[in-house]
């Protein structure tokens, strides 16, 4: 059989003069910059900046966010917009430092002015907050709230604060509360502290902006298996469920359904069956928790069934529902795993620890920034995707910038992937 081999087109390269931009979509972040005054307002809340020439402290913050909006967490990824002229235009910044003076600048922030650029941050969160809850509420019928911590890994020595954790690795500890998609509290903590740590101040900043009627569901994992957690949310009207995954608490919950008949247990599909039991762990009121029993892997059955056991706050669901609404913690995970990998903040850039808190506020930031184009200028289907389709189909759109009769154009090409989002958006721009 004759085999063909692919004959590409002889295309020579050439160079042009043209305004071209592989970044087009930050038109849409540039509109959002200036609507939200984001410029006036840090520079109304930080003066870190000494002297007036070159890059001023919101010329600083907003080519970092836009950067990391456009998936370069790195700073070098700002010397690429420095030298972007029509990036520049479209996002509004007369000056663009190079990541070096970027670098200098972050190691700047000391506790004072991280505490204000976090108030900064939470603010941006309080404008997009309404229409993400109002979504999650309409598709779901209650909020979804995920608490989580993630192990930041640093290497070398130099990283000031950065501790070995329980995996033996030098590292910090970012947490973070999400209301749905969204990135509510985030707050970058030294390394070798507890994995909860500061869980109480994170809830309460974000219960600000949830309606005391507004049915809500807390996701959490095993490190969140305490009493004051689940007495907080208790005495929030907050309904929850933990994974309990520590043998130890897990003992005598599977100690109480010994003995169980078949009739009391409850298909629930994929080879799993659950049971609802009750257990009072010392000094605890009794609460209700499910118990899932796989006895098959897919069509083979197992020597001995495999126990999942969580605590959750109520008992007149269906037990189905109940696994059903807890196993919804793992997109809420991914929705943690998005801003670490799309926006790419696995690595503090900085030695200077405060530093590195400002970096991952921008992060945040920059996640809600995200958020808050899909929420107002996409389309209401576009709302079930993560930040990564928006940052390839929208934010890297390549474009053509042109005057003509004194006015500014930017022409995207009519063969973009996601050619209905950058239409629907430049509709809601005019």
């Amino acid at each position: 059989m004759t085999s063909l081999q692919p004959m590409p087109a002889k295309i020579e390269i050439d160079f042009t003069d043209e305004k071209l931009t592989s970044h087009g979509g930050w038109i849409f972040l540039g509109r959002l910059f200036n609507r939200l005054r984001l410029g006036e307002r840090i520079g109304e809340t930080l003066r870190l900046k000494q002297r007036a020439r070159g890059a001023s402290d919101a010329q600083m913050l907003l080519s970092l966010v836009a950067s990391q909006v456009a998936g370069g967490g790195a700073l070098s990824d700002v010397d690429v917009l420095r030298v972007d002229a029509v990036g520049k235009r479209l996002l509004g910044l007369s000056e663009v430092p190079d990541s070096r003076r970027l670098g200098e600048y972050l190691c700047r922030f000391d506790a004072h002015s991280i505490e204000r650029l976090e108030l900064l941050v939470q603010s941006v969160a309080a404008e997009v907050m309404p229409a993400v809850i109002a979504h999650e509420l309409d598709q779901r019928g209650y909020l979804p709230l995920f608490v989580d911590g993630s192990a930041i890994e640093v290497s070398g020595p130099l990283f000031e604060q950065a501790a070995k954790g329980y995996n033996g690795q030098d590292q910090y500890w970012l947490h973070g509360v999400f209301l749905g998609t969204a990135w509510g509290a985030a707050r970058l903590h030294p390394g070798g502290v507890s994995v909860t740590e500061g869980w109480r101040e994170q809830l309460a900043a974000v219960a600000s902006w949830i309606a005391p009627e507004t049915p809500v569901w807390v996701h959490v994992d095993n490190a969140y298996y305490s009493k004051d957690f689940v007495e907080d949310c208790h005495r929030r009207g907050w309904d929850y469920s933990i994974s309990v995954t520590h043998e130890g608490f897990r003992r005598p919950v599977l100690d109480s359904i010994e003995g169980l008949t078949d009739e009391a247990w409850t298909d629930i599909g994929l080879g799993e069956e659950a049971t609802l039991t009750y257990h009072r762990p010392q000094g605890w009121r009794e609460h209700p928790y499910v118990v899932i029993r796989r006895t098959h892997d897919g069509a083979q059955k197992r020597l001995q069934p495999a126990y999942t056991v969580i605590l959750v706050s109520r008992d007149d669901l269906p037990v189905d529902e109940l696994v059903r609404r807890h196993r919804q913690k793992q997109g809420q995970e991914n929705a943690f795993k998005g801003p670490l990998i799309d926006l790419d903040l696995h690595h503090p850039p900085c030695r200077a620890f405060h530093a590195n808190q400002a970096y991952y506020l921008c992060g945040q930031l920059a996640q809600l920034l995200l958020r808050m184009i899909q929420y107002q200028l996409l389309p209401p289907k576009a709302r079930g995707h993560g930040i990564r389709p928006l940052i390839r189909h929208l934010i890297r759109s390549t474009a053509r910038l042109v005057c003509h009769a004194r006015r500014w154009r930017l022409d995207f090409a009519k063969t973009a992937f996601r050619l209905d989002w950058l239409y629907y958006a430049s509709c809601q721009l005019e």
